[in-house]
């Protein structure tokens, strides 16, 4: 059977779309960004990677929608260990329903009458709504976190983004938009293009949109939340959404939590993206990670090595489709620039790192400065700085066929650089 290319594609597009399909799949195959070096005669034990969450229909649910695991001393004691794996199995139960925005979930499974948990999907339901939403505590803690990252980073990161990432969610999941994007994305059809703006215009940027459009409260120890409209968007054009800071939010509550008790000897890996150390490594030697390199000239991008407890955030743009545009191409993938509703172009890769600032605000900032260029995110790391904290950033980006990585002043001390890669000092 001969195979003939559509009409719509030139012999040149068809051939820079048969190689993107190519190296997308090889990546999506190998989607780990973060992954430890075992190395040493203390190996790590995977410990709660297999925690069954269901919604209130008994469906199952991936936590937070991905990989979730802690690496534990293997030689700790058996109790220690399940201490680990029942601290961490509550603790996913409780913290995923309330950012989980597609799914309702009983407050006790085993008894129903009790009642749904007030999560986000019941708050972007109750948008436009005069009634405050009575919630949780952790639910509040992070509508709250989420909120003032969006005003810091002005609107960067942004927690109003759910309707918009929808529209590309709809294209990047649907194996036509590879082959059709000349009719799908709306880079080439208007109507798509019409479509993503009226979606964008819903989206509040400054600090008195987004302060008017989600207001929180304590009052006698209950928290409350009301999602207010804002441009006279209808229900379902404006959509909170939380994916890009709920995993460094429950790994900072998780963290905290084992630490307290003690349980210090491993880390948690939520979704291989967002990483917690909860104390010192075995012998007091640093942790070992390895980000992965987003071209083949490269197996990584670099090696951080780094002791104590911190914590570590990358996103990633490469595993999306490289979409032909003229004699160029662009990459179309899940971080949305909230400025143009399109997908990011700034970076593929981003990484940062710290001691001290939260893995929420890490997660939220490694999301916000793939929409930077490298002066803005500086400008925003010397500001963290400033209050005490210690952040760094590594870009990664592929330059003429070759990694390379820029990076700030924190990486000279704990990278390893990696053969075949570019570095460069951001000064």
């Amino acid at each position: 059977m001969k195979l003939t290319r559509p009409s719509w594609l030139s012999a040149q597009e068809l051939v820079v779309v048969g190689i993107s399909g190519i190296i997308s799949a090889l990546i999506l195959t190998s989607m780990i960004w973060l992954q430890p070096v075992q190395r040493g005669e203390n190996p790590y034990q995977l410990l709660a990677y297999d925690i069954r969450l269901q919604d209130y229909q008994g469906k199952r649910l991936d936590p937070f929608y991905t990989i979730f695991f802690a690496n534990y001393e293997a030689k700790a004691p058996a109790e220690e260990k399940q201490a680990v794996i029942d601290l961490l199995t509550t603790s996913v139960k409780s913290l995923h329903p309330y950012a989980d925005r597609h799914h309702l979930f009983y407050r006790d499974p085993l008894k129903p009458e009790l009642g749904m948990i007030s999560n986000l999907k019941i708050l972007n339901e109750a948008y436009g709504q005069s009634d405050w939403l009575a919630i949780d505590e952790p639910f509040y803690a992070l509508l709250t976190e989420a909120k003032a990252l969006t005003i810091m980073t002005q609107g960067q990161f942004n927690m109003f983004l759910g309707h918009v990432s929808d529209f590309w969610d709809s294209r990047l999941s649907d194996p036509q938009y590879w082959l059709g994007y000349r009719d799908l994305d709306p880079a080439f059809n208007p109507l798509y293009r019409q479509e993503l703006d009226s979606r964008l215009a819903y989206v509040p940027m400054s600090t008195e949109d987004v302060n008017a459009t989600l207001e929180l409260k304590v009052e006698a120890q209950q928290y409350y939340a009301r999602f207010n409209a804002y441009r006279n968007a209808p229900l379902g054009s404006l959509k909170i959404s939380l994916g890009a800071i709920a995993k460094g939010f429950a790994n900072d509550r998780m963290a905290d939590a084992l630490f307290d008790q003690g349980l210090t000897r491993g880390y948690i890996s939520n979704g291989t993206s967002s990483i917690t150390t909860m104390g010192p490594r075995y012998g007091n030697q640093p942790y070992q990670w390895q980000l992965t390199s987003p071209h083949a000239s490269a197996m990584y991008a670099l090696t951080i090595q780094k002791p104590g407890r911190h914590s570590l955030s990358t996103s990633g743009a490469y595993t999306g489709f490289n979409m032909p545009i003229g004699s160029t191409s662009q990459l179309r993938h899940h971080i949305i620039n909230p400025q143009t509703g399109y997908p990011s172009q700034q970076a593929i890769e981003i990484n940062v790192i710290s001691s001290s600032f939260s893995a929420a605000g890490l997660d939220a900032l490694s999301t916000a400065f793939m929409t930077m260029t490298k002066a803005e995110a500086y400008t925003y790391r010397q500001h963290i700085i400033l209050q005490g904290y210690d952040l760094d950033i590594a870009w990664v980006e592929v330059i003429q066929h070759r990694v390379h990585v820029t990076y700030t002043q924190g990486y000279a001390s704990f990278m390893q650089k990696e053969a075949n890669v570019r570095y460069q000092l951001y000064e």
